[in-house]
């Protein structure tokens, strides 16, 4: 809880004063959890998300419930995502410019984590998660043509203009990153309701050789989860995401100050 205290009295003003650039998007999930007695748990788990970079996700997980209080969890999860058509430069301006075409490439993922939650006066249960993340993605290529405006003349010497095209292929090396996210939950959790509304916190830190617990994004939640019966869930809410540094997959470039808004809408169904 002090983590969070501390997270929110040094960000709240830096959040207020900085430039931010928006970016808007849907968030579809599609879950299943089977209990295995009293202790043990498995889940599957879709996931796509439509914004500027597209992204779909199928993962597997399995918790262990230690007590009333703490639960202990890990998983794996296979992220595709897509990158958007890149046009760098103006053709109706600029004498050369270049163009990247939509491409897609893998990313692997591994969690593990540790969950404390407790419920308070019969109504309110309060949650922190702790959670180491790995992501490898492997080397890859992609295609950008590169266009320069050239002229020429005809048999009357009059210029004519045309563009020539530079088909290359860009590569892309492996890369690794570790994050540790560290989430607060607030959940309405009273008998006989079917709507449970809930709030969270997420601070994401990059745990990696050299990065030193640095700060790569904040995400908050507000939303509902309705109970339709003991099998069937669902959840609707609005994520906001704060991302503070962004390493742009084309260009390498640290991008800062990025605002993910998305709506989040989820259905869970266990046996």
């Amino acid at each position: 809880m002090k983590k969070f205290l501390l997270i929110a009295v040094f960000l709240i003003p830096a959040m207020l004063h900085a430039q931010w650039t928006d970016e808007y998007g849907t968030w579809v999930s599609l879950g299943a959890k089977k209990n295995i007695g009293t202790k043990w748990s498995l889940g599957l788990e879709a996931e796509y998300r439509a914004q500027e970079s597209s992204r779909w996700a199928i993962g597997i997980d399995a918790g262990y419930k230690l007590n009333k209080i703490i639960k202990f969890g890990a998983g794996y999860t296979l992220l595709y995502n897509r990158k958007p058509e890149k046009l760098k430069g103006d053709p109706l301006e600029d004498d050369e410019y270049t163009k990247t075409p939509a491409y897609c490439y893998p990313r692997h993922r591994f969690i593990v984590e540790a969950t404390a939650d407790k419920r308070f006066w019969k109504w309110l249960r309060i949650s922190l998660r702790e959670r180491y993340q790995l992501t490898y993605r492997p080397a890859y290529d992609y295609d950008r043509t590169e266009y320069n405006k050239v002229i020429d003349f005809d048999k009357d010497w009059n210029p004519i203009e045309r563009w020539e095209e530079s088909p290359i292929v860009k590569s892309k090396a492996s890369k690794t990153t570790q994050l540790l996210r560290s989430r607060l939950k607030l959940e309405v959790d009273k008998k006989y309701w079917k709507f449970s509304p809930f709030v969270s916190a997420e601070a994401c830190n990059s745990v990696a050789v050299g990065d030193h617990m640095s700060l790569d994004k904040v995400r908050t939640v507000v939303g509902t989860s309705y109970k339709l019966d003991k099998q069937h869930e669902f959840t609707l809410g609005y994520v906001l995401t704060f991302v503070f540094n962004d390493e742009d997959e084309q260009s390498d470039k640290i991008q800062y100050n990025n605002r993910i808004h998305a709506v989040s809408v989820g259905y869970n169904f266990k046996f």
